[in-house]
Order: C-alpha cells, then structure tokens, then sequence
C-alpha cells in the first residue's frame, strides 16, 4: 500500500480548516458585548421554547397534525383491582356494580393489561349480570369474555351436583324426527360447556303413545214417539281439543315434583341443521327467562333471528347466572 505523499495532504488539511472559517466563521464578532436590547431578546426565546409542550408529530400527518406525548403511566382505576393473579370467588366485583359499567369496564382493562385474565373475566362478566350497560359497553364486555373464556379453566367450585333434563316432547300427530335423540344431545353438550361445567344435562326424548284402536260404540235404541210429535235433535258434538305443538321443549331436575323451568313450543323443521339451531335457540329462552322470574340479575338480552346462539350462551348468561339457573331448579335440601 502507497503512502499518500506529504506534499498533497498538507494543502488538503489547511483546505478542511481555512474554508469552513471563510464560509461562515470569520464575520462572527466573538468579542465584542451583546447588547441590552439583545439580550432581552435571548431570554424571551429561551424562555419561550422552555414553557412550550413537547409534542409529537406523526409522520403519516405530513407535519400537519401536532400530538402531544401522553405519559404511559395511567391512573388507577376506581375500583382497587387488588392481587391479578389472585383467586377469587364466582361473583367478585358484584359489591362494584352501583359504580356503573364503565367503572368495572375500566377494571376488566386493568386486569387484562396486567394479565390477570381470571379476574378479568369476572369484571367483564358483572357488566352484563349486574350492570345496566348501554349497547356499546354491552358489546365490549362480550367481546371481552368472548376473548377470555378460552383461556380460563371451567370453574370447578360448587358444581351443581345432579345433572338438569333437557327434555323434548313431540306431539301426539307428529312423527318422530331421526335426528331429533342425536341433535338433543348434541344441544345437552353444547349447554353444559357453555357453563363452564357449572350445570350438566341429559336429554330426553318423550314420544307420543302408539294410537289405539278406537271401540265400536254400540247404537242406542230410538225413543218411540206418540202421534205426530217431533224428537228433540241431538246435541253437538264437542269442539275436538287444539292440536299439540309437534315439539316442545323444557329444562327440568330430575325426580318426582321437579321444579321445570316451563314449556315452550318449538317448529320441527326437516333439516337437521334448522331443528339443532331450533333446539339450542329454545334452550337460550328458557335459561334467560328462568332467570328473569327467579334472580335479581340483569336480564339476558333476547335473541334477533340472525343471533346464533351457541355463542349466544356463553357470552350473554354469565357463569354466575349459569350456577344460579342450576340452583333454581334444585330442591331446597340439595346436597
């Protein structure tokens, strides 16, 4: 390798001092006083620029729209989240709900942040069982236990101890469906996972009596009449009863004076899919009103047609509701 030759890089270096003095240094006065008046000026711009707030601009705005920097550190929410990871009972936070949906919203985000996901759920979850959220808070927190419900164990304290009947009856005209036993346990499954198996359920199937044979009824003899006189004609025959629903459905504990959560009358559609959605929709009805007539929760909302309700369950009737419904429908000397 060549040295450079000490000719060329003397001029070179004096060239890298003497042009940036000869551009924009020698015209400085460096000794001479600012002035009163200068100074003044100095101050006001420093003082100035010191008062302003910092702000950030974002890059997409083209410098047009000013951010200001918000601090990371937020402020605790109204209601003391305590330990996050900390167990805690099925109906945490209800003492909270007078403090409103946004307060316990407020909590679930704090709790989530930290990642105290079991605690989370339950704040999220008294929104919807002991609040009275509007339309946009009520869709955060199912969003929120939607979120969180896959990644918290099912509860596994105090379950119900004796499973529920999920019973169908088809009507006395009505064929039996072939999906109809396999589709009802299907929806008994479904139900008890939506739970987070808090309540079990066995289905049952009650099908019509085979039709008998009627009797032949032996004539009666005519009453004789004297002379020209005319018989009284003989009465109409009864109205027939009104025909059964061709299903009906109900939630009942099992044994004899079971307390049942009432009937309600199903279509029994052909298709298989339709007659599972019919099902699982009847069970949403009779949980939400059973709760309705029997707890101080806040109502289930109801089901629009296009609602599909195996989310349905999981989301709108909390796990409190669920251990609630269970017990509603047990005998009071349940073990």
């Amino acid at each position: 390798m060549k040295r450079v030759p000490i000719l060329l890089v003397i001029p070179l270096a004096t060239a890298a001092v003497a042009v940036p003095w000869w551009a924009w240094t020698k015209d400085m006065d460096f000794m001479t006083q600012p002035s009163e008046d200068r100074l003044r000026q100095i101050r006001s711009e420093t003082s100035a620029a010191l008062t302003k707030p910092h702000r950030d601009t974002s890059p997409d705005a083209g410098g047009d729209v000013d951010r200001e920097v918000q601090s990371p550190i937020k402020p605790p929410p109204v209601i003391d989240p305590g330990d996050p990871l900390a167990p805690a009972a099925l109906d945490a936070f209800r003492e909270f709900s007078d403090k409103g949906a946004a307060a316990l919203i407020e909590l679930a985000v704090n709790l989530e942040e930290q990642s105290g996901n079991a605690r989370a759920l339950l704040a999220w979850e008294r929104v919807i069982d002991s609040c009275k959220p509007d339309d946009a808070q009520r869709a955060a927190a199912t969003a929120g236990i939607q979120r969180l419900r896959p990644s918290v164990a099912p509860w596994s304290v105090d379950p119900l101890s004796k499973p529920l009947v999920l019973e169908a009856v088809l009507g006395k005209s009505t064929t039996s469906h072939p999906a109809l036993e396999g589709l009802l346990d299907e929806a008994a499954r479904i139900t008890a996972n939506s739970s987070a198996g808090l309540v079990k359920f066995v289905p049952r199937v009650d099908k019509p009596d085979p039709p008998q044979p009627a009797k032949k009824a032996k004539p009666k003899p005519k009453p004789k009449t004297k002379g020209k006189a005319k018989a009284d004609p003989e009465p109409a025959p009864p109205p027939p009863p009104p025909e059964p629903p061709p299903l009906s459905l109900q939630i009942l504990a099992d044994g004899e004076k079971a307390a049942s959560t009432g009937i309600i009358e199903l279509a029994l559609p052909e298709d298989p899919a339709e007659l599972r959605r019919e099902i699982l929709r009847g069970v949403y009805r009779l949980v939400a009103s059973q709760l309705a007539a029997t707890t101080d929760f806040t109502p289930p909302d109801s089901l629009s047609e296009t609602d599909e309700p195996i989310p349905a369950l999981s989301t709108r009737i909390t796990r409190l509701e669920w251990s609630e419904f269970g017990k509603s429908l047990q005998s009071p000397d349940r073990p």
